[in-house]
C-alpha cells in the first residue's frame, strides 16, 4: 500500500525533476515574453489592463490564466474611491462590511478569504485573520492599480492564497516623473488628509516617494465601560467602572518608496503608522471603547536576470513586519509579528513559444510574539453583578518555517490554452500540503472568451489554533470556475462568471468567545456585469453578485459560567451552542454611470443595493436581521479648475442621507450617514 507519510516527498521530486525538465529543454526560436505577452496585452485595438499575478508576469486580464479584475487609478479616482474598501465593494462577488473595527471583507460568501499583497509581499496577519488595511490603514495616493483574482491561487502564491488573491501595486518614477500634492477634507468628523508623491525618471534607473496622512473622528458613539481591569487580580470597583466617554481622534500616516534600475532591480519600502478608535456595544447594553494601533513596516527586494532569449530568472526578499498595539478598556495588549520570505523562481518558453514553464522554491519564516488567548466572553464580565472575576488571557509566542516548491506549465493550441500547476508546501509546526490548479481557455474570436478553471487551496491556522490544537485539519477549499465574456466592441460588454466552492474543516473565530469547531459549508453563486457606452462622454455599467450557502450550523463551546466555591476553588462549566454560517447578503448590485460633459470634468453616480443580513455572532441569543438597503453615491472630479494641472474632487456618499442599520460585532448598528469629501490636487 502506498504510505502517505512520504506523498510530499515524492511530489517535491516530481517538481524538481520537472523544473530540471524545463531548464535543458525548449526551441529558440522566440523571445518569452514577445510570444505570450504582446498578443495578449491587446484586444480590439485598445490597450487592456495589465495584470501581474496570475502567471507571475505581465498580460491583461482578459487573456490570463484566471477570473481575473484590474482596477486602474484612474477608475478608482473616478468612483471617489479613497480606501481600499470602497474600490473593491464595485467589483462582483466582494462585500464590504463595516463593524465597528473597520471594514470585514466578504468575497464570495466567505469572511476573510483573501490574500491580500502589497507589491507582492503578504500583508495580512497570522494573529487574527480578522486584522486587514481595508480603510485609511492603506493610502490609495500612491497606487498604480489594483490586480484581483477569482479563485485560490495557492500554486503560485503559497498558503493563504484561499480564495482569491488582492495585489496593490505601487507608482514608480517612470509612472510620475515630477510632483503631486493633495489636501482633503471631510465631513462630518472634521477628518482632513495631505499627501505628496515624487517621482523621478533618469531612463535606465528611477524612483519614487509618496508620503501621506489622514486624521479624524471616526467613531462618536459613546460608551459607558471606562474602568474593568484597574491595578489588582479582581475587576474594579463597581462606582469607578462606569460613566460615559467618546472615542479619541483616529490617525493614519503612510510612507512608501520604490527604486529600479535598469528593469533587472526593483527595490520598494512602506512604512505606516495608525491608529484607530471605535466604541463596541453588546447585546446587554453594555459598550466599551477599544483602540488598535498597527504600526508596520516591509521591505522588498527583487533582482531579474535573462539566462538567454528564452528564459528568466528572478530572485525576490522581503520582510514585513508588525506591532499590534490594542487597549480594550483600559488594558493594553502588544502583539508582534515578523516574516521573511525568500523566492528563486525561473520561466521558461518552450515549443516554438507556445508553452511556457513557471517554477521555483521558497522559503517563509514567521516569528509571533504574545499572540492573546481569550477564554471567556468579555461582554459577560462587564456586567454589575461581577465583582470578583476577570476573563482569562494568556499570551502565546510561536515561530513557523515553511519550505515550498512550484510550478506551473501553460500551452496553447491556436485560439486555446490550456494550463496545469502544482505547489507542494513542507511546514515544520503543521500538516504538509499540496496545491493543484487546472484550466482551459477558449477564444473563438478577438470578441469571445471562455474560461473552465478548477484549483485547491488550503488557509494557515491562527495563533488560537495552533494554541488550542495543534493537529487540527487545514482549512481547504475547492472552486470550479466558469467564466464567459463578450466584448464586441468598446460600446458593449457582457460577461458571466458561475463558481462552485466547498470549505472542509473551517474555524470561525470571535476574539472573546473561542473558535468554533470544524465543519463544511458548500457555495454557489452567479456574478454578472455589462458596459454600454452610447457616446464616448458616457457610459453605463451595472453587475449583479447571487450567492447561495448550504452546509450545517457552526457548533461551539463556551465557558458558560464562572464562579469561587466555597473552598476559594475557581469552578468552570461549558456549554454547546449552534449557530447558522454567516454569508453575508446573498445579492449585491451595482448601477453605476460615468458621465464627461466636457473635456475636464467627469461625474461618476452609483446605485448600490446590498441585500437583507443577518447578525450571526457566538454567544448570541436571538438573530437579528438588517434589511436591505439602497444607497447612491456621487463623484464629480474638475481638471484644471484655477490653474493648469489642478483637480478638484467633490465626493458625497448617501447623497439620499438614508437612515438603515447594519450588523455590527454584537449587535446592529447605525449605518453611514450622508457625508462629503473635497480633494484638491496639484501637479507641479
Amino acid at each position: 500500500m502506498f504510505n502517505l507519510k512520504y506523498t510530499h516527498i515524492y511530489l517535491s521530486g516530481i517538481l524538481t525533476i520537472c523544473l530540471f525538465t524545463a531548464v535543458i529543454t525548449g526551441t529558440p526560436v522566440l523571445y518569452a515574453e514577445n510570444s505570450h505577452d504582446d498578443t495578449m496585452l491587446m484586444f480590439v485595438g485598445e490597450n487592456l489592463e495589465v495584470l501581474t499575478i496570475a502567471s507571475r508576469r505581465e498580460e491583461s486580464a482578459w487573456q490570463a490564466p484566471a477570473v481575473a479584475h484590474v482596477i486602474t487609478k484612474k477608475a478608482f479616482q473616478e468612483r471617489g474611491a479613497d480606501t481600499l474598501s470602497k474600490a473593491l465593494e464595485t467589483i462582483p462577488g466582494f462585500y464590504m462590511a463595516k463593524p465597528e473595527w473597520g471594514t470585514k471583507p466578504y468575497f464570495r460568501g466567505i469572511p476573510d478569504s483573501m490574500l491580500l499583497l502589497y507589491d507582492t509581499v503578504s500583508v495580512t496577519s497570522d494573529i487574527s485573520k480578522s486584522i486587514h488595511p481595508f480603510d485609511h490603514e492603506l493610502s490609495l495616493v500612491s497606487v498604480k492599480r489594483i490586480e484581483i483574482i477569482k479563485g485560490p491561487g495557492s500554486v503560485l502564491w503559497g498558503p493563504d492564497a484561499f480564495a482569491g488573491i488582492i495585489n496593490i501595486v505601487p507608482m514608480t518614477g517612470k509612472d510620475m516623473n515630477g510632483v503631486e500634492t493633495g489636501i482633503l477634507y471631510q465631513t462630518p468628523g472634521n477628518n482632513a488628509g495631505t499627501y505628496i508623491n515624487m517621482g523621478y525618471d533618469a531612463g535606465r534607473w528611477d524612483s519614487f516617494l509618496s508620503i501621506s496622512g489622514y486624521a479624524g473622528k471616526e467613531d462618536d458613539n459613546e460608551y459607558n465601560v471606562l474602568k474593568f481591569w484597574g491595578d489588582t487580580d479582581k475587576p474594579a470597583d463597581i462606582n469607578e467602572r462606569y460613566g460615559f466617554d467618546n472615542p479619541e481622534t483616529s490617525r493614519y500616516i503612510e510612507a512608501v518608496g520604490r527604486f529600479s534600475f535598469d528593469d533587472w532591480l526593483n527595490i520598494s519600502t512602506r512604512l505606516t503608522d495608525n491608529k484607530k478608535a471605535y466604541t463596541i456595544t453588546s447585546e446587554e447594553d453594555m459598550s466599551w471603547c477599544e483602540t488598535r494601533e498597527n504600526p508596520s513596516g516591509l521591505i522588498k527586494i527583487e533582482a531579474k536576470k535573462a539566462i538567454n532569449h528564452l528564459s528568466h530568472v528572478r530572485m525576490t526578499g522581503s520582510f514585513f513586519h508588525m506591532e499590534t498595539q490594542q487597549q480594550i478598556i483600559d488594558r493594553k495588549l502588544k502583539q508582534r509579528e515578523n516574516e521573511f520570505y525568500g523566492e528563486v523562481l525561473y520561466d521558461r518558453s518552450v515549443l516554438s513559444g507556445s508553452g511556457l514553464f513557471t517554477g521555483g522554491v521558497s522559503y517563509r519564516e514567521k516569528h509571533i510574539k504574545n499572540a492573546p488567548i481569550w477564554d471567556g466572553y468579555l461582554p459577560d464580565y462587564l456586567k454589575s453583578e461581577n465583582l470578583f472575576l476577570l476573563p482569562i488571557l494568556t499570551e502565546t509566542n510561536y515561530n513557523t518555517n515553511l519550505w515550498s516548491l512550484f510550478c506551473q506549465y501553460s500551452h496553447r493550441f491556436g485560439n486555446t490554452e490550456a494550463w496545469f500547476g502544482i505547489r507542494n508546501d513542507n511546514h515544520d509546526s503543521y500538516q504538509d500540503r499540496t496545491s493543484f490548479s487546472t484550466g482551459l481557455s477558449w477564444s473563438p474570436s478577438s470578441e469571445w472568451i471562455i474560461k473552465l478553471l478548477y484549483g485547491t487551496a488550503y488557509r494557515t491556522p491562527f495563533a488560537k489554533q495552533l494554541q488550542e490544537n495543534e493537529k487540527t485539519d487545514l482549512e481547504n477549499i475547492e472552486t470550479l470556475n466558469l467564466q464567459i465574456g463578450w466584448e464586441p466592441s468598446w460600446q458593449w460588454g457582457l460577461g458571466f462568471c458561475g463558481y462552485w466552492s466547498r470549505l472542509e474543516d473551517h474555524v470561525m473565530e470571535d476574539p472573546y468567545a473561542g473558535l468554533s469547531k470544524p465543519n463544511h459549508q458548500e457555495f454557489t453563486g452567479a456574478e454578472i456585469q455589462g458596459h454600454y457606452s452610447p457616446f464616448r462622454f458616457l457610459k453605463f455599467e451595472t453587475n449583479l453578485t447571487l450567492i447561495n450557502n448550504k452546509g450545517p450550523n457552526e457548533e461551539y463551546t463556551f465557558l458558560k459560567e464562572t464562579y469561587i466555591d466555597s473552598s476559594g476553588n475557581e469552578i468552570r462549566t461549558y456549554e454547546d451552542r449552534s449557530y447558522p454560517y454567516d454569508s453575508g447578503p446573498g445579492a449585491l448590485l451595482d448601477f453605476i454611470i460615468n458621465w464627461k460633459p466636457v473635456k475636464k470634468i467627469s461625474s461618476n453616480l452609483r446605485i448600490s443595493y446590498t441585500g437583507s443580513r443577518q447578525l450571526i455572532h457566538p454567544r448570541g441569543q436571538s438573530f437579528m436581521s438588517s434589511s436591505g438597503v439602497w444607497l447612491a453615491d456621487i463623484n464629480t472630479i474638475i481638471r484644471d479648475i484655477i490653474m493648469p494641472d489642478t483637480d478638484l474632487e467633490i465626493s458625497i456618499r448617501n447623497i439620499t442621507d438614508r437612515e438603515y442599520e447594519t450588523p455590527g460585532i454584537y449587535s446592529t448598528i447605525e449605518g453611514e450617514g450622508i457625508n462629503a469629501q473635497i480633494v484638491l490636487r496639484k501637479n507641479w
